[in-house]
């Protein structure tokens, strides 16, 4: 009779204790659900990273290459531009406008080097090394917003489009047509009077003469710069409506407002130069070429509760979102 009375207590007790834990793992699996939800606006779901259309990406690591499926790649790409907004609605975009350019630049490709491709990205060591603690969360962050937007593309009349974006822009991004022709009509002129208010709208930079002309002569073998009167030898040949300089001449060279940017590392071709004795303060407005999504814009609009389709459709015109 006690041996029942203890089988059956025995029972009763494994069964109590097969119950708790499995409550246990059910609330240990929900919660991390329920935070990444309330902190980021995505139910984080486990994804193979490397899953694609079949579609690969090879990317350079410190001593190593390897192949990896384009939303990985666009996962990395996002990482690198995480700076710009950590906005759950303006990564989506972002995501979808990287696996554009990626699927536009691979053609009738199923594999591409990443160099062919143009865009920074950040390896895992990296991002451990960059975000320290933060790794985990902004990881699953951008791998979120991409897996909520796999296979997602912009199409414009049947073609991918060249998904440009600008930081900052001066005021208003540009029209493509007008500048660019007809085959970029899709990059609308968009008013982002927000824009103004950011940090970095308007920056003054001083550079010495001679650290001038180095910078060019690293660029330019027989640009033919004297470090004394620079303002006889450099000339703004035109510009655009919204201030951004189209083409300049630097010495016997002639360059794209974007070239001298890039040279010196001013933030816009949107510039002014004032020329000093002992060097050229030069003032940018903006902070990228002006072109397609304002990203600081974007940034504003989905704290105001726009999705990544109303930010895309916002800046991009007469355009698709398909689904590869």
């Amino acid at each position: 009779m006690l041996d029942r009375i203890f089988l059956s207590n025995s029972y009763s007790y494994r069964k109590k204790k097969c119950a708790a834990v499995i409550v246990f793992i059910a609330i240990y699996l929900l919660i991390p659900t329920i935070v990444t939800l309330n902190v980021t606006g995505v139910v984080y779901t486990p994804v193979n990273e490397d899953y694609s259309d079949g579609r690969k990406v090879i990317v350079k690591y410190r001593n190593a290459t390897q192949e990896v499926g384009v939303d990985r790649f666009v996962a990395m790409v996002l990482a690198k531009r995480l700076y710009m907004s950590s906005e759950v609605e303006v990564l989506k975009a972002e995501s979808i406008m990287i696996r554009t350019d990626v699927y536009r630049l691979m053609g009738e490709q199923m594999i591409i080097d990443s160099s062919e491709l143009g865009m920074e990205y950040m390896t895992t060591q990296q991002m451990k090394s960059k975000w320290g603690k933060d790794y985990e969360d902004n990881y699953n962050l951008v791998k979120d917003c991409t897996a909520a937007t796999s296979g997602l593309a912009i199409r414009y009349n049947d073609k991918y489009i060249e998904a440009r974006y600008t930081y900052i822009t001066s005021g208003s991004t540009l029209s493509g047509a007008s500048i660019l022709g007809d085959e970029y009509a899709y990059l609308s002129a968009v008013e982002c009077n927000n824009d103004k208010n950011a940090q970095d709208y308007l920056v003054v930079k001083t550079i010495s003469n001679k650290d001038f002309v180095n910078s060019f002569e690293k660029k330019y073998d027989s640009i033919n710069l004297d470090k004394n009167n620079l303002a006889q030898q450099i000339q703004i040949v035109s510009k655009n409506e919204a201030g951004y300089v189209l083409k300049l001449q630097i010495g016997n060279v002639v360059m794209s407002g974007s070239e001298f940017a890039y040279v010196l590392g001013i933030n816009s071709p949107n510039f002014s130069i004032e020329y000093m004795q002992t060097g050229v303060k030069i003032t940018t407005i903006g902070v990228g070429e002006g072109f397609g999504v304002s990203v600081y814009t974007a940034d504003c609009m989905a704290k105001a509760g726009s999705s990544y389709e109303d930010i895309i459709e916002t800046f991009y015109n007469k355009i698709n979102i398909i689904s590869e």
